[in-house]
């Protein structure tokens, strides 16, 4: 499985944007909104976010008041327009967001006053405690489920310091399958000591209690984690080489397609368009997006001076990392440059007779691509097929245009 990394880059070349395709906020009328709620009631050994132990009296109301102020701010903040733009997706992260009070959820959302048609996700742990807030979640307004399965085997579920077992992760699945109308889980494979046949088996249980989504991860081992630590002291079985790690992610994308799901995203599979991630295709279209609480980041776009922060490789990495790809449309309307300009057309041409991308090539494509996205398919892009997402770190430092 691939993991998409990349270093800041500068143009090898000085490029001239095209007066016909200047940047405009045509597209940014809409953003989304990221919350990150900090506490866990116990750090995973794999992590290596932004995350506190949640305290015996955890400051839930000082929290939730700085997370409302701090959205004002951006709300209120004329650089930004946020006040006349759409709410497109809000996703509450963590951390463990569920550990949060509905309250608190409700009060974010009242803030943010969005409509009832707006993807709102709430990330979720197998445990019998956030089980029992489930429906309240949903009554103030949570409308997709991300649960933290990572695992169904008790063992490997203690390598990873996740504090719930397999049974409690089969019976929270089942029961949000009946409260919401979106429920995925995830799933991590590559683990210290499994064996290809051991993720098989897995993976079988996984798709069979999926509903419309799953998102499947390669394990990585993140420099100055527990686990990390112990892999290096060897204290652990070793992980999975190169590649048993594309063994099992080649069998992950053959077995999701064989129980009707499209590998859409480099981790993300979905049986239909409506079950796709509205939000991380804010991240991965570059859109707008806002981040608030201590461990977020944003995007937004400076309405006075038209500035957005973005770069050519992060449009190219986030881009093709999903079987959407780079709409030809965005990638001018957001750099004020045509694509062409950016790449190695010698390298694409190549990839392409390689089967590896394809150019102004819709087919199929409404099975990768949220119908409310297909539009800006209209002139063409660059899209990979399935054989080039499973190698696109490889493709991506010779496709640009780009020098260090």
């Amino acid at each position: 499985m691939v993991t998409l990394t990349f270093r800041p880059l500068v143009l090898a070349r000085p490029l001239t944007r095209s007066p016909a395709r200047a940047i405009t906020t045509k597209a940014h009328d809409q953003y989304s909104v990221y919350i990150h709620w900090p506490y866990c009631e116990s750090k995973c050994t794999y992590c290596n976010f932004n995350k506190y132990v949640n305290p015996a009296q955890p400051p839930v109301e000082r929290l939730t008041d700085a997370l409302v102020r701090e959205l004002r701010f951006y709300l209120d903040e004329p650089r930004f327009g946020l006040r006349d733009k759409r709410v497109a997706s809000v996703y509450f992260g963590g951390g463990t967001p569920s550990l949060a009070s509905p309250k608190t959820i409700e009060r974010i959302l009242d803030t943010l006053d969005i409509t009832s048609d707006v993807e709102v996700t709430l990330e979720a742990n197998p445990t019998s405690a956030e089980s029992e807030r489930l429906q309240s979640f949903r009554h103030v307004g949570i409308n997709r489920l991300s649960l933290g399965i990572q695992s169904f085997n008790d063992h490997d579920l203690k390598i990873l310091g996740r504090d719930h077992s397999a049974a409690s992760a089969f019976s929270i699945i089942n029961k949000a399958k009946h409260m919401f109308d979106k429920v995925t889980f995830d799933m991590i494979f590559a683990r210290p000591g499994q064996s290809i046949h051991g993720w098989k088996q897995e993976l079988k249980q996984a798709l069979d209690l999926a509903g419309d989504h799953l998102s499947i991860y390669q394990l990585s081992l993140e420099r100055g984690t527990p686990l990390w630590k112990a892999s290096t002291k060897r204290q652990l079985p070793p992980v999975a080489s190169s590649e048993e790690a594309a063994d099992m992610y080649d069998m992950t994308v053959d077995e999701a397609a064989a129980h009707g799901f499209s590998h859409y995203e480099v981790s993300s599979y979905a049986r239909t368009r409506q079950a796709m991630s509205k939000h991380n295709f804010s991240y991965w279209q570059g859109m707008d997006y806002l981040g608030i609480g201590p461990g977020a980041h944003g995007r937004l776009t400076d309405i006075q001076n038209h500035q957005r922060i973005r770069t050519f490789g992060e449009l190219f990495v986030f881009g093709l990392r999903t079987r959407m790809g780079i709409p030809r449309s965005r990638f001018e309307e957001m750099t004020g440059y045509k694509l062409e300009q950016v790449v190695n057309e010698d390298m694409l041409s190549l990839y392409v007779d390689a089967g590896l991308l394809l150019v102004n090539n819709d087919e199929g494509l409404e099975r990768y691509v949220p119908e409310h996205l297909q539009h800006e398919w209209t002139r063409g892009g660059i899209r990979p097929t399935e054989r080039g997402l499973a190698v696109m770190d490889t493709l991506l430092p010779n496709l640009l245009s780009l020098s260090e």
